[in-house]
């Protein structure tokens, strides 16, 4: 009987500060605790839009670890909160923090309950213990796991009593207290066997024998005093509702209790059954499919010019692939606006590891840009300091660490900074053989291109992207796409290939043609060839390195010669996307449901 501690709000936010403890090191407290206490209902009471700022700032930041003196700037709860405390004072320092919850004047009566019934537990438990734990860091850690796991046991033993006035209202007591009051309507819940009677395996030291040779409590004696008391409490009542699950539980069992089966057998009373039930009817998987209506085509509009008195949003070769691979995933993304949850990104992925290493190709050429576009042989020479201070400022950017600290690298951050450092000696290794070179761009993000459309209004489609390089030596100018991962240089057949839905496609080559597609109308002569490529650890490493893409077995002279094909295809889809004749449905190919933020709106 009572309503648990353990399922209280109070006992989740004393794990948190807890745990919260356990992972700070030197006033740094991990983006787990901090983000789950500020989104607790009394972390949310303390301060409601100082809260939301917080958790905000840090998913803006991605900061993994936060200083306290940032989080320490608010109301009282915060102060006491994000505060490093000793082991030997870990019971103080919960005590002031519930008494901090329970005076928070928008919580609730049953809040303010919680936090007695708490401060109740914590002094009997100081009474108790009298902690003293070492200041060592390793035995401070031990010394709280240990803690939590005690502070658990004792928790999952203690209720919140139910208490009311017993003339009124509906009474709600075990069977103990039934005792020499009659009631004119009874309901017994779980009469079931094994919780009414309870089961009698209650552990003792003396063997059964004894205890019913010297009179002492058994099994049989518990049974009948619940049969007693069962029977009189039905001795006097009118109606009588009898309720016990016949579904089988973890152990197999779902037989309603001995005396329920002797009332129907020997009683002779009036007896009516009943089967309560809520059948589960699944609901089949159907397709999703999005007609292209009047809300949906005006939302899709704005990639077009002309459409509003802003300007006009551009269709990145990300969205672009997008819609190849799944119509309906460029809905969610680009129409709809149906965003991931921003979160802290801790873990190093691939994805992370390929942020870093554009963000330090392009501090690095950017040093020399400012006194120059020529790049020569002897600017890539003697870089290691230089590359070094590059990362270490890339790393404070990403995870907002204090720039008068020296970066620590560890665990995922060691590995990720050697082979982004691999990946750059690389680069600037096949850029030294290379040069001499001029750069014309780096990390370029205002390219545009305008496709008119045929059908469907004629509408001009708007293009946009971020190359991540651009070159130029004599008469060449490289379009460069720099990737971390398995991508692949070669185009089996042609310019068809990299549009196709069902089958295997060169998602990085279709980029990199659409960048120079982009950057053509930036070169002015006519005899300049144009050649993209990637920078991908599939080639950079092999000794045979070549750059640029290949058609059927062959490197690419000049992508200006296959362009007016890569459009027209290009602008066949996009009168595909943009005709409101074709909705967005789902992909038939499966492989692609399995990386796809939106398969669970999806149910693949």
């Amino acid at each position: 009987m009572g309503f648990p501690l353990a399922s209280t709000p109070l006992y989740n936010l004393i794990e948190l500060l807890i745990e919260l403890q356990i992972s700070t090191r030197d006033d740094l407290y991990n983006h787990r605790q901090v983000l789950a206490i500020l989104g607790h209902p009394y972390g949310v009471a303390a301060d409601v839009a100082l809260s939301q700022a917080k958790r905000k700032e840090i998913l803006q930041h991605n900061w993994v670890h936060i200083p306290g003196e940032e989080l320490r700037k608010g109301p009282e709860f915060y102060q006491s909160v994000f505060i490093e405390c000793p082991p030997q004072n870990i019971i103080p320092y919960i005590r002031n923090i519930v008494m901090l919850t329970g005076s928070l004047t928008s919580l609730s009566e049953f809040d303010r309950e919680y936090a007695f019934h708490f401060i109740k537990l914590i002094n009997r438990l100081e009474e108790v213990l009298g902690l003293n734990f070492g200041a060592d860091v390793s035995i401070r850690k031990q010394a709280f796991k240990s803690f939590l796991r005690l502070f658990r046991q004792l928790v999952r033993l203690n209720k919140i009593p139910f208490s009311g006035e017993p003339l009124k209202g509906l009474q709600v007591m075990g069977v103990l207290e039934t005792r020499n009051l009659d009631f004119k309507n009874v309901f017994v819940l779980s009469m079931n066997e094994g919780a009414f009677p309870s089961s009698g395996n209650k552990g003792s030291y003396i063997p059964y024998n004894i205890r019913k040779a010297y009179n002492l409590p058994t099994a049989e004696h518990q049974d009948a005093m619940y049969a007693y008391l069962f029977y009189r409490v039905l001795q006097r009542a009118e109606n009588i509702h009898l309720f016990y699950n016949s579904e089988t539980d973890v152990l197999g069992q779902g037989e309603m209790s001995r005396y329920l089966q002797q009332l129907i057998f020997e009683s002779g009373l009036p007896i009516k059954r009943h089967v309560l039930h809520n059948p589960l009817q699944p609901h089949a998987i159907q397709p999703i499919v999005i007609a292209k209506d009047d809300s949906v085509y005006s939302k899709l509009a704005f990639y077009c010019e002309g459409v509003s008195e802003h300007e006009a949003k551009t269709l990145s070769p990300t969205a672009l692939s997008d819609y190849i691979e799944c119509r309906l995933k460029f809905y969610f993304k680009y129409v709809a606006r149906i965003f991931e949850a921003k979160e802290v990104e801790e873990e190093l992925d691939a994805r992370m590891m390929g942020n870093i290493l554009h963000d330090v190709m392009q501090k690095f050429y950017e040093d020399i840009l400012r006194e120059r576009k020529m790049v020569e042989p002897a600017d890539l020479e003697h870089y290691d300091g230089k590359l070094n201070t590059i990362i270490d400022s890339v790393f404070i950017e990403k995870y907002h660490l204090d720039a008068q600290k020296p970066v620590v690298y560890e665990g995922q951050r060691l590995v990720v900074r050697e082979v982004v450092k691999s990946f750059v000696d690389r680069i600037l290794l096949m850029d030294k053989q290379y040069a001499p070179f001029t750069l014309e761009a780096i990390e370029n993000g205002g390219l545009k291109y305008s496709i008119a459309l045929e059908a469907h209004g004629n509408p001009v489609v708007v293009l946009g992207g971020k190359v991540d390089r651009v070159d130029r030596k004599d008469n060449l100018l490289r379009v460069i796409d720099y990737k971390t991962g398995k991508d692949k240089t070669d185009i089996k057949k042609g310019m068809e290939e990299l549009f196709v839905r069902d089958g295997e496609r060169n998602k990085a080559a279709f980029q990199t043609i659409l960048y120079a597609l982009l950057y053509k109308t930036r070169v002015r002569d006519a005899d300049v060839r144009i050649v993209p490529g990637l920078m991908n650890r599939m080639n950079l490493f092999e000794d045979d390195f070549q750059f640029g893409l290949k058609i059927g077995g062959k490197y690419v002279y000049d992508i200006r010669m296959l362009l007016p094909e890569f459009e027209r295809n290009l602008k066949t889809m996009l009168e595909e996307l943009f005709n409101p004749a074709v909705p967005f449905d789902q992909t038939t190919d499966l492989q692609q449901c399995k990386i796809c933020s939106y398969r669970a709106i999806c149910y693949r």
